[in-house]
């Protein structure tokens, strides 16, 4: 035991003090200098104090030496060590899939950890020659745009605060990385996919630093290597753990299912895609709104509500809420043709037609529970937009400061009119495919229902098309808007009654 303890240490020597290492230090040491120059620069043209935390936290957090550098190497050496660690051999020996990632994920550490080592020590090293204090500079303190770290001061009492939750959010991430690319491997066997997942992942990273507005900036990657970025993005240090933590959590305990006979596991995932991007979509569009909100010390729960739901109308179209109603409001309707009126229409058979003795009993069995889903939906959306906005620091009070109409009318438009546009969206696929047949021809009338939509379309609010909109209620009574769903929805029925009844005839 001691003879291999000995080799262990020798080879993590040789391993730390390699070429490649000498060369990443260096590159380190280089980038390093040029911002312990801007920041000298800086300080003198500002006239103000800096001291040792300036250049070690700005060399933690520089953006461009994580993206550029840190990311394509630690992208190499996790391939590397799943390429490499995967053999049949070590399987058999650890016994497991699950095992065989922890295994993996030490390896990686192994392989990694000089990196890690020569990127604190280097930060740690600059500050020779800078003046000490384990305070935050006036530098620091400085609203400049050369500043990185002014976000950090009021999150973090003491500089060294910041120094050791950057430590902490690079283990997690790191380990997140590549339990994740691990995990991808094991169930696709293929190099090509890890290979081409990394290179997008890589690619990610340059696009939503270079091009992400401020509002969705959380979307990018390097906010979860970087605390400064990922305080800059969620504004509280907290949300940044918590979106790292639940993910390594969730995919720790997806591990156990790696054993198991994966083909049921994967057709459910893929049967449930459409869902999970749905949701997500709905995730990143409420939390763009509540982040571009919470900017104003008087929004609330209730404005986040509104802001992300309020849609268009004919006179007061932009274009982020015009998409974002499209995803929300026909993804939604697309979900219920693709996972439940396509299969209740092409299942409808003698059988079925007997048990319930009327087209129109099979009908209303299936839309009842549709309706239950619809109501559940809309408060869904509600119980997201509210936790999303006490996420993001929005006032947790009940009323609204974005429009003049009472809570209640709000309110009674979102579930009560949001219901009725729901139902005639239902109702207007189920003409189209009792019809056609062909679910194709229900996505043809969504796009047909898109252009509606387009400004100066619907200019008296006659058309049933997108009336839930919330920014209509800057122009229209709700219960206005209620008549024009109730006659469209009835008018609706009639014809779906007309259908039914010509097909028992037939």
């Amino acid at each position: 035991m001691r003879k291999r303890w000995k080799y262990t240490i020798k080879e993590i020597t040789e391993h730390m003090f390699g070429v490649k290492w000498i060369v990443v230090g260096i590159v380190f040491y280089l980038r390093s200098m040029m911002l312990k120059q801007e920041i000298v620069q800086v300080a003198y043209e500002k006239k103000v104090s800096f001291n040792n935390w300036d250049i070690a936290l700005r060399s933690l957090n520089d953006a461009y030496l994580i993206i550029y550098f840190i990311i394509p190497i630690v992208l190499f050496f996790l391939v590397k060590s799943i390429f490499v660690d995967f053999d049949y051999q070590i399987l058999i020996r650890l016994g497991s899939f699950k095992k065989w990632v922890y295994y993996s994920l030490r390896n990686f550490w192994m392989n990694i950890f000089p990196l890690l080592f020569l990127w604190f020590f280097m930060s740690l090293f600059m500050t020779i020659g800078f003046p000490y204090s384990w305070n935050w500079s006036e530098l620091s303190e400085a609203a400049h745009f050369t500043n990185t770290l002014h976000e950090l001061v009021y999150f973090f009492k003491k500089p060294v605060f910041a120094f050791i939750a950057q430590f902490i959010l690079v283990l997690l991430t790191f380990s997140l990385l590549h339990i994740v690319f691990a995990i991808i491997y094991v169930l696709t066997k293929s190099k090509h996919v890890v290979i081409f997942i990394s290179i997008l992942f890589f690619l990610f990273n340059i696009i939503g630093f270079k091009l992400f507005p401020n509002e969705i900036a959380f979307l990018s990657p390097v906010t979860f290597f970087s605390i400064t970025s990922g305080v800059n993005a969620f504004h509280s240090p907290i949300q940044v753990y918590s979106v790292v933590i639940i993910f390594l959590v969730f995919c720790v305990w997806l591990l156990q299912f790696l054993d198991v006979n994966k083909g049921r596991y994967i057709s459910s995932i893929k049967s449930n895609i459409p869902i999970v991007v749905y949701f997500s979509l709905c995730v990143m569009g409420v939390s763009a709104t509540a982040q571009s909100l919470v900017k104003s010390s008087h929004a609330t729960n209730s404005d986040v509500l509104i802001m992300s739901f309020a849609g268009v109308s004919a006179e007061r179209f932009a274009y982020i809420p015009f998409f974002f109603y499209l995803v929300v409001f026909f993804g939604f309707t697309y979900l219920i043709q693709l996972l439940f009126l396509s299969n209740e229409i092409e299942q409808l058979g003698y059988y079925k037609i007997i048990r319930f003795r009327s087209l129109n009993k099979w009908f209303w069995s299936w839309m009842k529970k549709l309706m239950v889903i619809i109501v559940v939906f809309l408060f869904g959306l509600v119980i997201l937009s509210f936790t999303i906005a006490v996420c993001f620091g929005a006032n947790t009070d009940f009323y609204v400061t974005l429009l003049p109409n009472s809570l209640f009318e709000i309110g009674y438009h979102f579930f009560i009119n949001g219901f009725l546009q729901m139902i005639f969206y239902v109702s207007l696929i189920f003409i189209v495919s009792w019809i056609s047949r062909e679910s194709i021809y229900g996505v043809a009338l969504m796009s047909i229902l898109m252009v509606v939509m387009l400004p100066g379309i619907n200019a008296k609010a006659l058309i049933p098309v997108g009336l839930n909109s919330i920014v209509y209620l800057a122009d229209y009574s709700p219960y206005y808007l209620t008549f024009i769903l109730v006659i469209a929805n009835m008018i609706s029925y009639v014809i779906i009654r007309y259908l039914l009844k010509q097909s028992l005839n037939i």
